[in-house]
């Protein structure tokens, strides 16, 4: 008996028929199965990442646990977003007062290796004012001339109004 190729494959798709049929019971159309399931499966995957993207290019989240649960999935995509759209998130958990939150999702992004701005480093001098750490806020003024930004007329501001809130300095 001559084997040819078509014979060959039938042979192989058998034995696979029966092994399926071993492992998790009968299955009349497998192909059907595995195109669909698959299909489906990354469609709908695809469908999350663009909505959950879209949700957090945004940045209007409802509560911190949908912005961490946005963040968190968007940070082990590919592309990553850019630094614009980093700032807006921070921006959203400022506006939520969720200093401590932006300050580790910072670190978060600069451990991801995301280029810093002058707007993020901003936001980093605003969040430690807030928690009344002007001295942090001057150390990431002086990290920022370090990267080589210069500081815009908010850094200052910032900084002036945070030391003018912790009494280091007198309003007149």
């Amino acid at each position: 008996m001559t084997m040819t190729p078509r014979s060959i494959f039938t042979r192989t798709w058998r034995s696979f028929h029966f092994q399926l049929q071993i492992e998790i019971g009968t299955l009349y159309y497998p192909i059907l199965l595995f195109k669909y399931s698959f299909h489906s499966s990354n469609s709908t995957r695809s469908r999350k990442d663009a909505r959950l993207r879209s949700k957090f290019y945004s940045a209007s989240f409802p509560d911190l646990d949908d912005a961490l649960s946005s963040f968190n999935h968007i940070i082990l995509m590919h592309p990553l977003p850019s630094i614009v759209q980093f700032v807006r998130f921070l921006s959203a958990l400022v506006r939520m007062k969720q200093y401590h939150t932006v300050l580790s999702s910072s670190r978060k992004t600069d451990s991801l290796g995301i280029s810093r701005s002058v707007n993020s480093l901003n936001i980093l001098i605003n969040c430690y004012c807030r928690l009344h750490r002007v001295d942090f806020g001057f150390s990431v003024l002086g990290k920022s001339l370090k990267l080589g930004l210069e500081p815009d007329i908010v850094t200052f501001t910032t900084l002036i109004d945070g030391m003018c809130k912790d009494s280091t300095i007198n309003r007149q």
